[in-house]
Order: structure tokens, then sequence, then C-alpha cells
């Protein structure tokens, strides 16, 4: 009787190793929401903060005039379009901040010179006062009243509009921490409990 239950145990404790097991360690932090936003793409098309329901996002901000950082934000943006072709649920967003010269024409154009493609892909701007309160939801370290001020860094987004990641590109292991915790996320997008 007792190698009976012995054995009952250990096949119950073998299907239970079988069953998917969230890592809570690969939970990534939680940098906040992008506040509410709509914006039209490159293409035309309306974007909303909803038209992140059910992606993960590679978030980076840029202006097509600039030449000291967005060139290499840009083409670091080609690469991971490149290396997340495999990863149906990745988008990437590119946000102009200089949306008075930023028009949907001047977008379509670089978006095309830099070989993004549209169906992952896409270039946005709207408004100033939306654009500085994503600006400073995101780079509290920067003056908001300095528009064409921004960071060189990329924003791991979830498919709620929450921050989860920030990766500076000057940082040798920038993009190589983002490769690994784009998968973490699209397994646990769950945020971590706020402490009380």
């Amino acid at each position: 009787m007792t190698r009976r239950l012995l054995l009952a145990s250990a096949g119950a404790l073998a299907a239970c190793s079988r069953r998917p097991v969230v890592d809570t360690e690969e939970m990534l932090p939680d940098f906040g929401p992008l506040p509410d936003f709509d914006f039209t793409t490159h293409t035309g098309m309306p974007f909303r903060h909803a038209s992140l329901q059910g992606k993960v996002w590679i978030l980076d901000f840029i202006f097509t005039n600039c030449t000291l950082v967005c060139p290499r934000m840009t083409a670091e943006m080609r690469k991971l379009q490149e290396r997340t072709k495999d990863m149906p649920q990745v988008r990437l967003i590119s946000l102009s901040i200089d949306p008075d010269r930023d028009t949907q024409a001047v977008l379509a154009a670089y978006a095309a010179k830099n070989g993004a493609d549209p169906q992952r892909w896409i270039f946005v701007s709207g408004d100033k006062p939306t654009i500085r309160r994503i600006q400073e939801a995101t780079q509290r370290h920067l003056d908001p009243d300095e528009i064409t001020a921004h960071s060189k860094q990329l924003y791991l987004v979830d498919g709620s509009g929450f921050v989860r990641g920030v990766y500076s590109v000057v940082q040798p292991t920038a993009i190589a921490d983002l490769m690994q915790d784009i998968p973490k996320l699209i397994r646990n997008p769950r945020k971590p409990e706020p402490e009380s």
C-alpha cells in the first residue's frame, strides 16, 4: 500500500513538472504607462493607444533632419526589424518629435529610405503637447520644454501601453539585452505588483 502511494505521488509530481510554469523571475519591470495619444502613421492611418493592444512594441524617438543620434537609432531599428521578423507579435514605432517638419509625406519618404516594412515598422507623429507628455513620461532626465531633445534609448512597450524595458544604444549590450527581454515579455506580459 505504501509503495502504491509513493508511486502515485511520484506520478503526480511528474505530471505537475510537465505543466508550463511562468517564472516570476522573468517578469519584466514596470516603468509606467505611456500617456494616451492619437497619432497618424506615415501611411496615413490613425494610430491610437488602443492600437498597441495584443503586440509587443519597440519605441524610439527621432526627427528626420537630425544628423547626430537619429541615424544611429534608425539603423538599430532597421536591424531590429530584421531580427524580429520571426516574431509576429513584435512591432516597431519611431515617434517623430518634430511634427512641424515631419509631415506624413516626409515620414513616408524617410520610412522608405530606411527599408521600413509598413506592416511592422511605423513612423508616427502628432500634436506637440501629446509628444511632450510621452517624452516626459519616458525621458524624465531631459528638459521637457526642449522638444527636439531626446534620448539615445529604445523602449520595450507591452500590449497595454506600459514601458517594460529601457535600453541605451550607447551601451554595448543594449540590443542583446533587448532581444533577450522580448521573448520574456511575450511569454509573461504580467507586471509586478506595486509595492504597498
